[in-house]
């Protein structure tokens, strides 16, 4: 894996940041737990986003689920990530994860998941287990 600093990737454009982070996607989800844990846990930080939009357009109350299932979500994915041998490269500042994260949770979790990589590396790490 290329180890682009920080730095490089704060000049990134979000497109190059996307195609940074789906070489960086197949590596570091191939724990069987991972996975599970970004099938829900993905999902969920969407439905975050979408209450928070609910929670601006439609009523203020929407708002603590909103922050709730998003945070959530960055907890449980932050544990599954622990569990990989080859864990994610770090966060380098506010930046590159509000970056990153959006990137992953928005553009490369569902290239990853519905093409079938995401079973394909399940299925592989139930035989490596």
């Amino acid at each position: 894996m290329a180890q682009e600093s920080a730095e490089d990737r704060n000049a990134m454009s979000f497109r190059d940041l996307v195609s940074w982070g789906w070489r960086e996607t197949h590596p570091v989800h191939q724990n069987t737990m991972n996975l599970v844990i970004h099938v829900f846990a993905v999902p969920l930080f969407v439905v975050g986003h979408l209450l928070l939009v609910a929670a601006i357009v439609v009523d203020a109350r929407f708002l603590i689920a909103a922050l709730l299932c998003i945070v959530v979500s960055l907890k449980l994915q932050k544990y599954g990530h622990s569990l990989e041998p080859n864990p994610p490269i770090p966060f380098a500042g506010p930046r590159d994860f509000l970056r990153r994260i959006y990137a992953e949770q928005f553009c490369n979790f569902w290239r990853f998941l519905l093409p079938g990589q995401w079973y394909a590396n399940l299925k592989a790490s139930g035989r490596n287990a």
